[in-house]
């Protein structure tokens, strides 16, 4: 009977600290934010898969035996993906004397690795083209945005000694580094006042306030998008630590190059509103591997200002 006694009055303790937790706000907050992060991590899942041709031209180009009318006929079975891949290669930016009108012209001009990567940029323009406001993003800014850290991480790889063979895995890095955000960004853009308040009390920092509004941060979701869509450990890993090179357990260097892009692009606001309190820094790792001054950070902001005409037309 006491002992039966006893266990009564444990349960009731319980209980009753049960009660007290649930009705702690703190302690609530902190139950939701997590199944908040969960929720959108399980939402990675209902992202559309990579378009099989777009895999299949991916090998295709790795294969020294394959030709221009090879990669043609792949790319004919997906008309808007060679449509997009046409409006890229015909934009501004590349400046060329001539309209490229078919896609076996587009891979004798521009090469078979440039079409590798303006492929993968050409299947992931779609998903990036939208408006994204509670990241500060007009329309179109965001693929503006990514397929410029793309094109200035794969040029700028050879300048801080990195292996030139890598600069197709840095030009995907670039592209897909903030891929996280089109999981959060419905959340986000609800949820706008929110998140520019916690912008303002995080000082700027974007994946603070992330986590302070959603539970998990985009580059935390990038990494597992990266995942998905079978790309490598090592292009998941850069993306999961493209805001601090310092976490980085492996390739800080090539690491390092997607934080300085992304900070000399978001200074600039290129493809953003101008007010959008966001304020993206470098981390000691960062100036360490990269050698970098603030002469040298600033000579780059500029050189990738003055090449920014015709960007906005990609």
């Amino acid at each position: 009977m006491r002992n039966k006694l006893n266990i009564t009055k444990t349960d009731r303790r319980l209980k009753k600290r049960v009660e007290v937790l649930r009705k702690s706000p703190a302690v609530a907050h902190v139950v939701s934010k997590k199944r908040l992060g969960e929720e959108m991590i399980s939402r990675v899942d209902e992202l559309p898969a990579l378009p099989t041709v777009v895999s299949k031209i991916m090998a295709l180009i790795e294969d020294n035996n394959s030709n221009a009318q090879n990669l043609e006929q792949y790319l004919k079975q997906d008309q808007a993906l060679a449509a997009r891949l046409l409006r890229i290669v015909n934009s501004s930016f590349f400046g060329l004397p001539n309209r490229i009108s078919s896609i076996s012209q587009a891979i004798v001009i521009i090469g078979y690795n440039s079409l590798k990567n303006l492929v993968l940029a050409a299947s992931t323009s779609k998903l990036l083209e939208g408006v994204f406001p509670g990241y500060g993003f007009k329309e179109g800014g965001l693929w503006q945005h990514a397929f410029m850290a793309a094109t200035w991480a794969s040029k700028l790889s050879s300048r801080f000694e990195i292996d030139t063979e890598e600069a197709d895995e840095l030009f995907i890095a670039g592209l897909l580094h903030d891929v996280g955000k089109l999981v959060l960004s419905s959340y986000i853009t609800i949820n706008c006042k929110e998140m520019m308040t916690n912008l303002i009390t995080c000082n700027g920092n974007i994946e603070e306030a992330e986590k302070a509004l959603v539970g998990i941060s985009h580059s935390e979701i990038g990494s597992r998008i990266a995942q998905k869509w079978n790309f490598s450990d090592k292009l998941a890993h850069i993306i999961k630590y493209h805001h601090n090179a310092s976490c980085a357990v492996d390739y800080q260097k090539e690491t390092a190059l997607i934080e300085l892009v992304n900070y000399c692009l978001v200074s600039k606001r290129y493809g953003m509103f101008e007010n959008i309190p966001i304020d993206v820094g470098l981390s000691q790792t960062c100036l360490k591997q990269l050698k970098l001054t603030s002469e040298k950070i600033l000579e780059l902001t500029e050189e990738i200002e003055e090449s920014a005409e015709g960007w906005e037309t990609i």
